[in-house]
């Protein structure tokens, strides 16, 4: 095989690639994760949504687990505090995201989400 040929095979998988990672924005790949996965991983990516608007510095990111009557997330921030969200298991989801017992969100999960997938003009 020619040196020009296999340069070829290589280059235009690359370039796909480039072109694919240039015309995709954060904000459009935000907006995908919720129909990624089912009730719980929607309530998580709220919980993230929140945590990432109001700039919170987070070492643990919240892993959620189902409770009989709710999700419970627990995680904690770099300088060790606790985040604790609690969100309820039916639709409508509504939730309470707090830090070290400070409440910094309390609310419907899919505003939030919503509001993170806005792209500015």
């Amino acid at each position: 095989m020619s040196r020009s040929r296999s340069l070829r095979r290589s280059f235009v998988p690359a370039a796909m690639l480039a072109a694919t990672v240039s015309f995709t924005g954060c904000s459009q790949i935000t907006a995908l994760a919720p129909v990624s996965g089912g009730p719980l991983q929607t309530v998580r990516v709220g919980i993230l949504d929140v945590l990432v608007q109001e700039g919170v510095p987070i070492l643990v990111a919240p892993v959620c687990t189902q409770q009989p009557t709710q999700f419970t997330c627990i995680g904690s921030t770099i300088d060790g505090r606790e985040i604790r969200a609690v969100a309820t298991l039916s639709t409508p989801y509504t939730m309470s995201v707090t830090i070290g017992g400070d409440v910094l969100y309390d609310g419907d999960v899919q505003s939030v989400i919503d509001a993170a997938s806005v792209v500015a003009p």
